[in-house]
């Protein structure tokens, strides 16, 4: 035990190894990340930018909609059209004020017929197609740690999404 964690260390100093320091030592840190001032990264809908204060300053209440394509969590602006790997939808705005997507019925939509509906690693739900390997989130975990983790998923066809024992280094419960 104390070996993997010993390794998990090193592994997690790498990685924070790998960004090229910033020319006045200013650098932010988010999502096991190094940014440097002025790169930005997207947190759900919004998009943080790092500063000069070596803090991150993120747009607020910006209404979107999350989908899964190709792994990666994208999102659709107020009237943006996109296919969620499922159907093809558009983000609307509900009456309550929040963006929903507004999709084709599931049950029509052909492509769904052979995916696996799952959770991404930042809980947004994601289409796999069949034979495809994806990062999903498991409720039950590995029953090491306490909660879901995030494992490594084989789609199987029609609902038959199939997943590691062992849950992926750096997921949300591990």
């Amino acid at each position: 035990m104390l070996t993997v964690l010993l390794i998990s260390l090193a592994c997690i100093q790498a990685l924070f190894a790998l960004a090229p320091p910033s020319s006045d030592g200013v650098e932010c840190y988010a999502n096991r990340r190094v940014y440097q001032v002025g790169q930005t990264y997207s947190g759900g809908c919004e998009t943080c930018t790092c500063g000069e204060d070596g803090e991150f300053s993120c747009t607020e209440n910006t209404k979107c909609c999350l989908y899964i394509r190709n792994g990666v969590t994208e999102k659709a602006s107020l009237g943006e059209e996109y296919h969620n790997g499922c159907c093809h939808c558009t983000c609307r705005e509900s009456q309550n004020g929040d963006a929903t997507p507004d999709c084709h019925d599931e049950t029509v939509c052909r492509s769904c017929r052979f995916t696996c509906p799952y959770l991404s690693d930042d809980l947004v739900q994601g289409y796999a197609r069949k034979g495809e390997t994806v990062s999903a989130w498991d409720e039950e975990g590995d029953g090491v740690a306490d909660g879901g983790c995030v494992k490594s998923c084989t789609c199987r066809g029609r609902n038959k999404l199939r997943c590691a024992k062992n849950c992926l280094l750096g997921g949300l419960g591990a």
